[in-house]
């Protein structure tokens, strides 16, 4: 019976002593048998880590954060597919694979923060679809999550312990944590957050942002982001897991960066000098809105100019009193411009060939910061909103260098886009993203929206190929970063997103993402 429950996926015996080993397999039959709640009511997994003083615990969440841990990824779905059965929420799930996740790598794996960064979009996701079918985007990401805890060894090498907070006063964590981020001390760092948690997760993320800033990097600012959007669903209690992730990733980045002897980046020195300039260290009366002329000049001066100009602009634009709600509309229309204007990658990679967009790209990584930058700025006071928005337009800019800056990737497919009727547009569009067509489709999407077409209905469109394809990690972020900023921006300029959305759709297609047969099973759609 033990061996058919470990072969089953319930527990991966090697690296375990007897004992442990013996304890973890009773509390693993007895959740087959009676589920997690009976776990949790006898606080089982309490008795088997008595002697692990130093593991963090996620009190009611724990069986579930455990499982996501122990569980082989073809194991999970099935285990996954009776919680649901049972009552728990998509967003429990998610919740419990977050932290799971955060306690396993602390922000300092790749592939795992990448699967972090994907659970929030994927919850979102499955809000769009309906019946089993809902669950699949996140059934889709678990497996994924799942599969990298294994290979990096679960539980036993888990990153993140307890940590005592510092003596030092609260009030200096911000200093204290960009000293010790910049000189590598993880441990100091970690003490003065978790000091500043104390006062409240608002005070500590704003204590976390000059960090944030100080290596201009697309994974750690849309993980700080990301991170902030999943205590919706984990719970405020969790901030100091969530942030220290966070901090960590930071000086991991910052560290690996001076190991190749290359220099800090320009902001660090530059961004000081323009918030005293510009007096940005402080609340300005945002009483300037844009009109739609000078929001499209603006984001085509970030899409053109150099990085220490854009982010000059910028800062005298706040200065003058622009909304921010203004600017950041601008900076995510100048980073999907690039992703409109891209070219495609030069030499192609696994599951990523020569022409795509999908992954790692420019303009795609530019989208998600720019989203990301606008979600920090909205959630944090006004001097570190200020500061967020000003390097947010550092980060976009400068990256438009050798691409057509007047025409967009899809110009040349217009003429056969105008071909189409408007009542056949939607279907030629699903057979162009079929057909992996990027300009085709985008230009279809283009003409699309001149039409006034019904956004809700492509949007359910490009919903499938970002479920089913792998989008080299990328795919359920960006779905939502685009579809976000599609929301929120002003009605004449937001369908740039989609069309950037469709044409990574058509770049991702028919890369499929390992596990989703086994969810499409195991939820029975």
């Amino acid at each position: 019976m033990l061996d058919s429950f470990v072969e089953r996926g319930g527990v991966d015996m090697s690296g375990y002593k007897r004992r442990e080993f013996l304890g973890r397999v009773g509390v693993g039959m007895l959740a087959t048998a009676g589920g997690w709640a009976a776990v949790d009511e006898l606080d089982l997994l309490g008795i088997v880590h008595a002697a692990e003083s130093d593991r963090l615990d996620f009190g009611k969440l724990e069986p579930l954060v455990s499982l996501m841990q122990e569980s082989s990824a073809d194991g999970l779905l099935p285990r996954l597919k009776t919680n649901l059965d049972a009552g728990v929420e998509l967003q429990t799930l998610a919740a419990a694979a977050a932290l799971a996740n955060a306690r396993t790598f602390g922000g300092q794996d790749y592939t795992g923060y990448h699967c972090f960064m994907a659970l929030v979009p994927a919850v979102a996701m499955s809000r769009q679809l309906s019946g089993n079918r809902a669950a699949l985007p996140l059934f889709k990401v678990l497996h994924r999550n799942a599969r990298r805890i294994q290979e990096e060894g679960g539980r036993r090498d888990e990153v993140l312990r307890r940590v005592e907070p510092a003596k030092s006063p609260a009030a200096a964590a911000r200093a204290r944590i960009l000293a010790a981020g910049r000189s590598g001390e993880f441990d100091s760092a970690e003490a003065a957050l978790a000091a500043v948690v104390a006062r409240g997760p608002e005070a500590a993320y704003a204590a976390l942002q000059p960090l944030v800033r100080d290596n201009i990097d697309v994974h750690q600012v849309v993980l700080a982001y990301r991170s902030w959007d999943m205590m919706r669903l984990t719970g405020e209690g969790n901030a100091q897991v969530l942030l220290r992730q966070v901090m960590r990733q930071c000086i991991d980045r910052d560290e690996n960066r001076r190991r190749r002897g290359r220099p800090a980046p320009a902001i660090r020195d530059l961004l000081p000098e323009l918030i005293e300039t510009h007096g940005l260290g402080r609340e300005i009366a945002q009483a300037r809105r844009l009109t739609a002329a000078e929001l499209d000049e603006l984001a085509r001066f970030i899409f053109t100019s150099g990085r220490d100009d854009a982010a000059a602009h910028v800062a005298a634009q706040l200065a003058s009193g622009v909304a921010r709600a203004d600017v950041g509309e601008a900076l995510s229309l100048a980073a999907v411009r690039l992703l409109i204007h891209d070219p495609g990658r030069s030499r192609g990679s696994d599951g990523k060939p020569a022409g795509s967009v999908h992954g790692a790209s420019v303009g795609l990584h530019a989208a998600d910061s720019a989203n990301a930058w606008r979600g920090i700025a909205d959630t944090t006071d006004a001097a570190n909103a200020n500061a967020s928005l000003v390097t947010a337009a550092w980060h976009a800019a400068g990256q438009s260098r050798g691409m057509n800056r007047t025409e967009p990737y899809h110009a040349e497919a217009r003429e056969a886009a105008a071909r189409v009727s408007r009542e056949k547009l939607l279907g030629a569009i699903g057979e162009a993203i079929r057909g992996g067509d990027q300009r085709l489709s985008s230009a279809l999407v283009e003409r699309y929206g001149e039409q006034d077409g019904d956004s809700a209905a492509l949007i359910s469109l490009l919903i499938d190929p970002a479920t089913e394809f792998d989008g080299a990690l990328h795919h359920e972020k960006y779905f939502h970063t685009a579809t976000v900023e599609f929301a929120r921006t002003r009605p004449e300029a937001r369908w740039a997103h989609l069309i950037a959305l469709t044409r990574v759709m058509a770049s991702g297609y028919g890369f499929e993402a390992p596990g989703l047969e086994l969810a499409r099973r195991v939820l029975g759609t």
